[in-house]
């Protein structure tokens, strides 16, 4: 049985992108990290509610 505290809905485990990796023009690597991940999503909502301003 599982003895660890539930996780809300909103929570989130830790992370792991199993080596993720964006393939850069000079074809090196640059690992996926959580902040790269994070900000990502932050500008999207940004502009989502940006262009939602826009709309109306």
């Amino acid at each position: 049985m599982n003895k660890e505290a539930p996780m809300k809905k909103s929570e989130v485990g830790p992370l792991d992108f199993d080596g993720a990796a964006i393939i850069n023009a000079d074809g090196s690597e640059t690992p996926i990290t959580e902040e790269m991940i994070e900000k990502a999503c932050n500008d999207l909502e940004s502009s989502s509610q940006d262009e939602d301003k826009t709309r109306h």
